[in-house]
């Protein structure tokens, strides 16, 4: 098995090994440069006639069907409400499983870093007289809070309950938290509640982060295991 291959398949079991690291490595610099590339890119101005507005316009002028249904959901967990939700899916996974519920909770951080560099950029939202409004939200644009906080979301999942399943089910595990992922981004153009470097953005953000997580030295998460607590043995030699 190749390097590359052996690297996939530590992630996909949601235990990254050394040659799993070798490889988040790279993959957080290369998502943190290209979100600080996104991020100049919009503080310019220039993304907005050239890419952001006509790009949404094609976005929300395609039959997506049923799929809306979905980003309609996502959309509405905004706000307190996406935060309540984090927060129960944090202490509901530590619960069953605490490396699950310290992933996750690591994932959160995402969240924060993002609020941060929302308030630094300043961006405002969409306006019903460049493109539709379906879902008006409130504050500032860059980046989409939803985009990172469902990419953190679902890769830390997927990387949770990996270890759980067997593992001719992982890739389907893995597609379908990138699956969702890509409808959350997408619905928030749709809606009109972002621009689509919001969303680039927000993404990359929440991917490098959760790399970033992943790339961690096991030796710093605990051993999956439902239980919180091991017991401990007696020595038979002090027993005797």
């Amino acid at each position: 098995m190749s390097e590359a291959s052996r690297a996939a398949t530590e992630v996909l079991a949601g235990e990254p090994g050394p040659a799993a690291r070798r490889w988040l490595g790279p993959v957080v610099v290369i998502a943190a440069v290209l979100f600080v590339v996104d991020t100049l890119l919009v503080v310019s101005g220039i993304t907005r006639s050239a890419f952001d507005v006509p790009v949404e316009r094609t976005v929300q002028s395609l039959p997506w069907g049923p799929l809306t249904y979905w980003m309609t959901l996502t959309n509405v967990t905004g706000g307190l409400v996406q935060d309540l939700f984090g927060a129960a899916a944090v202490v509901a996974v530590f619960l069953w499983d605490r490396r699950a519920g310290w992933l996750l909770a690591l994932g959160a951080l995402g969240s924060l870093i993002d609020q941060v560099v929302k308030v630094s950029i300043g961006r405002h939202r969409p306006t019903a007289d460049v493109v539709a409004i379906l879902d008006p939200s409130n504050g500032y644009s860059y980046p989409s809070g939803h985009a990172v906080f469902f990419t953190w979301l679902w890769f830390m999942l997927a990387a949770s309950l990996s270890p759980r399943i067997r593992p001719r089910w992982r890739a389907w595990l893995w597609g379908l938290a990138a699956a969702l992922i890509l409808l959350a981004c997408i619905g928030r153009v749709w809606a009109g509640a972002h621009w689509p470097t919001d969303v680039i953005g927000g993404f990359l953000l929440g991917l490098a982060w959760s790399a970033f997580v992943l790339w961690l030295p096991q030796r710093w998460l605990p051993t999956p295991s439902r239980r919180w607590f091991r017991r401990r043995h007696a020595d038979p030699l002090v027993a005797e």
